[in-house]
């Protein structure tokens, strides 16, 4: 698990995720997209697609477009496909391609990687971008006195040297996750922050009113809680896609669900990320609005705080998840968009097996269970009692009405197995720091996460840091800690996939979450956008590649 922040990471239906391939082969070369070119590419000529403006109506402000301080998914989408570029980016089928970086080459001992740039990709001021950017990006990256979110993306990279300016050299400890970081950190201009303390990085203007970047798109104009605005950069180099399609990207908060469902079929705004269930019908009565429905990052769980009694024990947490009948819930909750889920990796991932079997939903066997835990009836309240304390425990979380719906759905299923729960919706804000405070002092929780293709989940299932602010559960098996160690070492798929179909054996057996479902994902747009690849890198990732259709 990377170190993103609290609140991009546990956002209840955060929007797209973070995804990492192992280096493949230990060099690359080429930079072209290697995506498909969307639905609906039809016989119009690649000439009559140019031009227009899209509108994208997101539900939250964007932080900042500096990358080394900003925090939130939809800031990191526009940040790595919009107005930057990274030194590696992932195509449609999860394989590294060189981007900045015309090629790589890695060490025998896998103990240096050595990139060499491209030449041809400026700033939007018209500097080149050299590997001094990529030196200074990382060294503020490592720098502690720098918020940067994310530094355990580089956790195993030491050092940084810069032989020529395009060619720059790293020497790192081996890791199978080696490009996790240069797939999702866009290289930040040293000429233009490089004098800026680190202190001051947060409120400098660059993030909110004057970026710079060397991206496909420019910057444009930002007012904020209402838009962004970028135009497409006519010097983005050929070799990587060239000037985009669109003369203008715009991107809208609009914070209300059912206004940002209006703006799309008044044709407002042009691609609605992320929609409710509750929606699919009316976008599909629409001849105007298509819907795309793809396999997410994103899972659903409730943790099951092991810092209270009542937790405690694995047998009990797995008549908790036997009991919750979590087929019914994925197609109440979310209109059968969703799979059961029974570990962290889900129908997007490399590795997911689709013999994989979640537990049962068995309320008979979660009786028996709970009976040979001490928990029994005794009074004949229909509550279960052990040493004469009740099981009964609040369950919070936040977000969405779904999260609210699935809350119910647990309270009814674990009381008719003698379980009382009181489901409690709090302000985001305090949903976060109720399970990532010092205190920790919630029962149950239920949350969402999106997770990286990388498997890195030290910071969940911590044994020496059980109050980290990612240790939920407060979980620790040392089998769990020599799986999650082995992984970073594995060399090749095969071993990994073993790897963690022990990972999941264990996360089965000992429920330190019940993984109630993984998500479906659900976007929809205006018939006119078209280009687009929409899958679990996120609703970004082929912008550059967006038209409208010419009689728009």
């Amino acid at each position: 698990m990377t170190g993103r922040s609290v609140l991009s990471r546990l956002r209840a239906v955060a929007a797209g995720a973070v995804l990492a391939v192992a280096v493949a082969a230990g060099c690359g070369e080429g930079g072209g997209d290697a995506d498909a070119p969307g639905p609906a590419a039809g016989t119009v000529p690649d000439s009559a697609r140019f031009g227009g403006s899209a509108v994208v109506a997101g539900r939250e402000e964007l932080s900042s477009m500096n990358a080394l301080v900003s925090t939130g998914s939809a800031a990191a989408q526009i940040q790595r496909h919009v107005l930057f570029t990274t030194l590696v980016r992932y195509d449609s089928l999860l394989r590294p391609r060189p981007y900045l970086a015309r090629s790589w080459e890695l060490s025998d001992d896998s103990t240096e990687v050595l990139f060499r740039l491209r030449e041809d990709v400026r700033w939007h001021d018209g500097e080149p971008t050299t590997a001094e950017d990529v030196a200074f990006t990382f060294r503020r990256a490592k720098d502690p006195q720098v918020p940067f979110a994310n530094r355990s993306y580089f956790a195993r990279w030491d050092s940084v040297e810069v032989l020529d300016p395009y060619t720059v050299r790293f020497h790192v400890r081996p890791t199978y996750a080696l490009f996790l970081g240069w797939a999702n950190t866009p290289i930040m201009p040293e000429h233009v922050l490089g004098a800026v303390p680190d202190t001051a990085l947060r409120t400098h203007r660059f993030g909110t009113r004057s970026p710079v970047g060397n991206g496909p798109f420019r910057f444009v104009e930002h007012r904020a809680g209402e838009r962004w605005v970028f135009e497409a950069n006519p010097d983005f180099p050929e070799a990587l896609g060239g000037r985009p399609y669109l003369d203008r990207l715009v991107y809208r908060v609009v914070p209300d669900p059912a206004a940002r469902m209006a703006e799309l079929r008044s044709g407002g705004v042009d691609l609605v990320p992320r929609i409710s269930p509750s929606r699919v019908q009316e976008v599909r009565s629409s001849a105007e609005l298509e819907l795309v429905s793809y396999p997410s990052s994103e899972y659903v769980f409730v943790t099951w705080n092991q810092r209270r009694d009542l937790f405690r024990e694995p047998r009990v947490r797995r008549a908790l998840t036997m009991a919750i009948d979590r087929p019914t819930l994925v197609e109440s909750v979310r209109g059968g968009f969703g799979r059961v889920a029974d570990a962290p990796m889900g129908p997007w991932h490399w590795a997911f097996d689709s013999t994989w079997a979640p537990l049962p939903h068995a309320p008979d066997s979660a009786r028996a269970l709970l009976e040979a835990a001490g928990w029994r009836d005794r009074d004949g309240d229909g509550i279960r009692e052990r040493n004469g304390d009740a099981f009964s425990f609040d369950l919070i979380t936040a977000g969405p009405s779904q999260r609210r719906d699935a809350a119910l759905l647990i309270q009814s299923d674990l009381r008719d197995v003698g379980i009382e729960v009181s489901p409690s919706v709090l302000e985001f804000s305090a949903l976060i720091s109720a399970v990532t405070g010092a205190e920790r002092g919630y029962q149950a929780a239920l949350l969402s996460w999106s997770r990286d293709l990388v498997v890195d989940d030290r910071d969940l299932w911590s044994c020496d840091r059980p109050d980290a602010p990612f240790a939920f559960a407060g979980y620790c098996s040392p089998g769990v800690e020599a799986v999650v160690d082995s992984l970073a070492l594995a060399r090749g798929r095969d071993q990994r996939r073993r790897l963690l179909s022990r990972y999941r054996e264990i996360l089965v057996r000992d429920q330190p979450y019940t993984f109630l479902y993984h998500v479906n994902r659900l976007d929809a747009h205006r018939q006119a956008l078209r280009g687009l690849v929409l899958d679990a890198r996120g609703a970004w990732t082929s912008a550059r590649r967006w038209w409208l259709a010419p009689d728009r």
